[in-house]
């Protein structure tokens, strides 16, 4: 079961019960939240109770100061590096749109190492809402290529200069590249883990079933990545709200490897 910890000033003390979001049970934690040191006593005694019960992930508040205690019992934060990747056909098509970008004029280009299952259901995905399709990936790519083209007339180009991945309207980075200057249009970090939310710029709605369901200060990002997970909520169930381009220093903090 997945944890899912409520951080609140109207408690006193800790309480655990089970909560239904969607279908999906999570293990509910409740904590008070501004009592400095019987906060930490109490989260302490919850941590350890979730560490037994087996719970191994869990949905954190945004503020929580705690999570230390949580990750010594082996309690960590539901991973949302799967939920952008797979919500990144919904994101470029966002921001395509934002910026006036035409899809039978639009290039999105995909870094990778191996082409595994998931990058090939995304960049499929992708390939039905643009006309041109560039694919960098080390390994695993050639029949995967040529089925797009085949199936879909989609035209795709494959090991491309890194020319002609910076001259892309979207660049998506599933694993890191040296030497790219990542100033196209659109570009999306999907390797970095818990730092993706930070370099993407991404913000997320709620289903409206969710609406009034969960705290304000409730990691969003992590129960739609949960409740993606568990096939409960499909990606076009999930509106991309904004997505912010204003400033790209830090889209550049990392180096990349392996440009052809």
């Amino acid at each position: 079961m997945i944890g899912y910890i409520a951080y609140r000033e109207d408690v006193k003390t800790w309480a655990v019960e089970e909560k239904n979001l969607l279908g999906l049970r999570f293990l509910r934690l409740t904590l008070p939240k501004g009592r400095r040191v019987l906060g930490k006593h109490y989260a302490g005694r919850a941590a350890r109770a979730m560490g037994k019960l087996g719970v191994r992930q869990a949905v954190f508040p945004t503020d929580f100061p705690w999570q230390e205690l949580f990750a010594r019992r082996g309690v960590l934060p539901v991973d949302t590096l799967p939920f952008y990747r797979r919500m990144a056909p919904q994101i470029v098509k966002k921001q395509m749109a934002d910026l006036g970008l035409s899809p039978g004029s639009t290039t999105v280009a995909a870094v990778g190492d191996n082409l595994t299952g998931e990058l090939s259901r995304i960049l499929t995905e992708l390939a039905l809402q643009v006309r041109y399709l560039t694919v960098s990936m080390k390994y695993g790519a050639e029949e995967f290529c040529h089925s797009l083209r085949r199936e879909y007339g989609v035209s795709v180009l494959q090991r491309p200069t890194r020319a002609q991945l910076e001259e892309a309207q979207a660049l998506l980075l599933f694993s890191p590249r040296e030497g790219l200057a990542c100033t196209n249009p659109i570009v999306l970090h999907l390797y970095d883990g818990e730092r993706v939310l930070q370099r993407n710029g991404v913000t997320f709605g709620l289903p409206p079933k969710l609406e009034g369901e969960l705290e304000e200060n409730c990691s969003r990002e992590q129960v739609l990545s949960a409740l993606l997970t568990a096939g409960i909520l499909q990606n076009d169930q999930i509106p991309v709200l904004e997505v912010d381009k204003a400033e790209k220093s830090y889209y550049n903090a990392d180096t990349m490897t392996n440009i052809e």
